[in-house]
């Protein structure tokens, strides 16, 4: 029996540096890139896209400058992981919503309601995100 044509049944590991706020954008782009040829829906590569560019802006402000951020997808799921060798979160890894009149502390907060898993390891020589959209068409899990 054929494949499905324009979708393929594995993609290739997808490895790229973010050496500084000027690489988001690319990264960005990227993972859009690789989600719409996969035919990921457009609400879905969106959402991907904003929880990506907030883990990897998160990498690269206190990551100390740069991050890996490597794109992975098989039949069931697209996974984005972004490691930095910064010194580690200071609070716990389960971001908790944050206060309304707080300047910052967002993003992984953000991360977790934008996509189906996000898994978060981090110590003192550095933090891995993992970031996992299936591609079925499910909605984000409630806040």
């Amino acid at each position: 029996m054929d494949e499905p044509v324009g979708r393929p049944e594995r993609l290739p590991v997808i490895t790229t540096g973010v050496h500084g706020a000027h690489d988001l954008a690319r990264v960005r782009r990227l993972l859009a890139d690789t989600c719409a040829d996969i035919d990921l829906p457009a609400d879905r590569i969106e959402l991907f896209t904003i929880a990506l560019s907030e883990v990897a802006t998160n990498a690269v402000l206190h990551g100390n400058g740069s991050a890996t951020v490597t794109i992975t997808g098989g039949d069931t799921a697209l996974t984005v992981e972004v490691r930095d060798r910064g010194t580690g979160l200071a609070t716990r890894p389960r971001p908790a919503r944050p206060d309304p009149a707080q300047i910052n502390g967002r993003g992984l907060w953000l991360a977790e309601q934008l996509c189906d898993q996000v898994d978060i390891n981090t110590s003192t020589s550095g933090t891995t995100v993992r970031l996992t959209m299936r591609l079925k068409t499910t909605p984000p899990h409630p806040a």
